[in-house]
């Protein structure tokens, strides 16, 4: 059965707030113990988890758990005049400023990377799943069903992108990964095409960004996920974009979250206009 989901900032805090009081009621009429849940639709695994099995991150996670962001450098010239003309649902449907979004995600444009690791399910509950093929590492997503290849062949990363004699940039970019010691992966992306926003409220990212993420699998049921961005054309310095934990899925189920275009437009002309927020295809 595929989930259709639709990216709606204006609604999200206010259904969140409803389902996490409908969930609450839920476990109180079923007795359920909230002691076997790490986070709200999230089961315990059994305690204590065994040790991490050696350069395997193999199976479905769920998150990310405790995401904490930034802070973000101030941006270059080039990135302050790409971000004005970003307008997301956000500042949208804020009482200061009801007016335009232009998010791309509206009908469904792919969200492109590293946004997709913000996992678009409700609460930082969306799933991916790590598997093998020859000489790499496949990373799929629940959110779009898409996936990634993280190459381990030891090939290196396009210098550039869109010119003559080289690769066209793709929205989840060309990535490269090694192992650091028994539990660590490290993936190394670059060549991204520049239309997907780096977050929810439009920050860019360019084609030329350097983007690391971190994989240190702690122990069998817990993984850390740390993500570093160094884009020179669009920041002034390299930061840490994200430092999250991720959550050994029990049942190791992976559903399907859709983004369909034909609801991204239902809700446009039936919700998001109507109210007063304008929403821009570009």
């Amino acid at each position: 059965m595929k989930i259709p989901f639709i990216f709606i900032s204006v609604v999200l805090v206010m259904s969140l707030t409803a389902m996490e009081g409908r969930a609450q009621d839920l476990h109180a009429a079923q007795d359920i113990n909230p002691d076997d849940y790490i986070r709200e639709g999230v089961p315990r695994m059994p305690n204590p988890p065994g040790a991490a099995p050696t350069r395997d991150l193999s199976g479905v996670w769920v998150g990310p758990q405790d995401r904490e962001m930034g802070p973000m450098p101030p941006m270059t010239p080039a990135g302050e005049a790409l971000f004005e003309t970003r307008l997301s649902y956000r500042s949208a449907a804020s009482s200061e400023n009801l007016g335009v979004a232009n998010d791309p995600f509206i009908t469904c444009d792919p969200l492109g990377f590293p946004r997709n690791l913000l996992a678009h399910a409700v609460s930082s509950r969306g799933r991916f799943i790590v598997g093998s093929a020859p000489d790499r590492i496949l990373i799929a997503y629940e959110q779009q069903r898409i996936w990634r290849e993280i190459w381990l062949d030891g090939r290196t990363l396009p210098e550039e992108v869109d010119v003559r004699g080289a690769p066209e940039s793709r929205y989840y970019g060309y990535s490269v990964g090694r192992w650091e010691g028994e539990h660590t992966l490290v993936i190394e992306t670059t060549g991204l095409d520049e239309r997907p926003w780096l977050d929810e409220v439009g920050h860019p990212r360019s084609s030329a960004a350097r983007i690391e993420e971190r994989y240190t699998r702690l122990d069998e049921h817990n993984m850390q996920l740390t993500v570093t961005i160094d884009d020179p054309k669009f920041y002034t310095r390299p930061w840490t974009w994200m430092q999250a934990n991720f959550y050994w899925v029990q049942g190791q189920e992976f559903h399907e979250t859709f983004c369909i275009p034909s609801e991204g437009i239902q809700y446009r002309d039936s919700l998001a206009n109507p109210s007063g927020i304008q929403t821009v295809i570009q």
